[in-house]
């Protein structure tokens, strides 16, 4: 698995990912190749292996400063600390 710009995508590896205002800094915890991870919560890695829900070119990525998307509106759905991600153009590792 690779950035755009053909380096490797590694655990722990910092990368920007664009959302609506700008940007946010998050921590690469698990590869879709090959499932391995970093210490992520236990409950939450169950559920992707047992529900095979991590396509093979995404990522698992774990917000660095805060999650962009947190909201305390009662209408929708809380938001956690993790969020799926293809590695694409747009997730690009941080300097």
């Amino acid at each position: 698995m690779q950035y755009r710009d053909g380096s490797t995508v590694m655990l722990g590896d910092v990368v920007s990912v664009p959302v609506p205002g700008g940007e946010a800094k998050a921590r690469v915890v698990m590869l879709g190749e090959t499932y391995e991870h970093l210490d992520i919560d236990p409950a939450f890695l169950a559920w992707a292996k047992r529900d095979n829900v991590l396509k093979r070119a995404s990522i698992v990525i774990e917000w660095a400063d805060g999650n962009p998307f947190a909201h305390d509106d009662p209408r929708y759905a809380p938001v956690g600390n993790y969020m799926f991600s293809p590695v694409e153009e747009w997730v690009t590792r941080a300097a």
